[in-house]
Parts: C-alpha cells; structure tokens; sequence
C-alpha cells in the first residue's frame, strides 16, 4: 500500500502486556479465549495457518502444537513484535506486511488467523476483503464484543472516562453486526463468544 512503512515500538505494546497480565481472572479469560481458537482451528487441521496481525505470535503459537504440523506464517507490521515473536515461537515465518496490503499471494494459505485486530483498522472491510484473497478455505476472526466488552472495562475502572472504549479501537462489533460484517466474504458456520470477545469462523465464498 502507497506510503506504508514498518514500525519500531519502543515499548512492550498492549497486545504483550494483555497476554503477559498476571491478573488471576484476565489470565482465566484469556485462557478460555486461546483455547476456544484452538479447538475451532483443530477441526480445521490447516496445512498452512497465516496469522495477520500477529504480534508476538501468543494466539497461533497456542494453537500450533495440537495441529497436524502446520507451517505457520505471522504477518505484522510491528517490527519489534515480531522479533519476539522468533524468540517466543521459532517455528514461526514471520513476514512484515500491513493487513491492508498483504505481502503474500491470492489463496496463499488455507486457514487465516486474525484476532483482535479488525477494531483497530479505519477501513475493516478492506482488511476483510484482503484477508479473504489470501485464504483458500477459512477464515477464523475475532473482536471485541460489544457493549459487553466495554462494560467489562467499567467494573475494573479500565478507560472510565470513555465509558469503557479502549482509545485504539475505532470499531465497535454487537454479536448480531459482527456475524453480518463476516458474512460478506463468506458464510459464518460458527459464532461464539469468548468473553469478552467474540470469534466468527467463516467458510470462504469460492
């Protein structure tokens, strides 16, 4: 994409301190969330799991042991993220790339992997639309889900004075618009929540 360039964090970014939290009950959560995307990506058994927006690679990282050998591909355009990502899973070919613009072929993998990442994106359905090309079979996409996500944030006096918005979302999903943005690639064969996120597993239109 025109004027696109890597970025360097400077700092540990959300993403690593929501995964690294020792929090008794966001570590439950979490939990609960990474293995719902397991068991969903377990009844797919992909060949080849691409992973956009990776960062450090904790979600296909979980999921990646209990699949039938995958080759695993996280794409981010956090350069730093993904150098902890080599360290955290080796195993991983990481590519920089922009959700946007992907760096990779039309129907380069058969499964595709983005969590958390469709709210933080100005133009989500061009990211839908670009994640759909790269995969061949699937995809399995979460988001926060709201108002339940926000409300969450409230009864741990997270963000009070947004009423709970976390600033770097600019997308905000209800079970019910989530599943109809998903379904314009695709036919969404489960919705489920993991709260307080939501997670749509879409077949892809072929």
């Amino acid at each position: 994409m025109k004027g696109w360039k890597p970025m360097e964090s400077k700092h540990l970014h959300g993403n690593y301190q929501k995964y690294t939290n020792p929090n008794p009950i966001q570590q439950m959560l979490i939990h609960h969330f990474l293995r719902t995307v397991r068991d969903l990506l377990t009844r797919l058994s992909p060949r080849v799991l691409l992973d956009v927006g990776c960062a450090e690679g904790f979600v296909s990282g979980y999921a990646a042991p209990v699949l039938a050998a995958p080759q695993v591909i996280g794409v981010d355009v956090d350069l730093s993220a993904l150098r902890r990502a080599g360290t955290l899973h080796p195993e991983m070919h990481r590519v920089v790339g922009d959700a946007l613009a992907l760096p990779l072929p039309t129907k380069a993998a058969d499964t595709v992997l983005c969590t958390e990442v469709l709210e933080h994106i100005p133009t989500p359905e061009r990211a839908l639309a670009e994640l759909a090309r790269v995969g061949r079979e699937y995809l399995l996409l979460s988001v926060p889900w709201e108002p339940w996500f926000r409300m969450a944030n409230v009864l741990r006096l997270k963000n009070l004075s947004r009423l709970g918005d976390d600033p770097e979302h600019v997308n905000h999903w209800t079970g019910r618009g989530f599943r109809g943005f998903a379904q314009t690639v695709g036919r969404v064969e489960v919705h489920v929540i993991a709260f307080p996120w939501q997670i749509a597993l879409v077949r892809l239109d072929t």
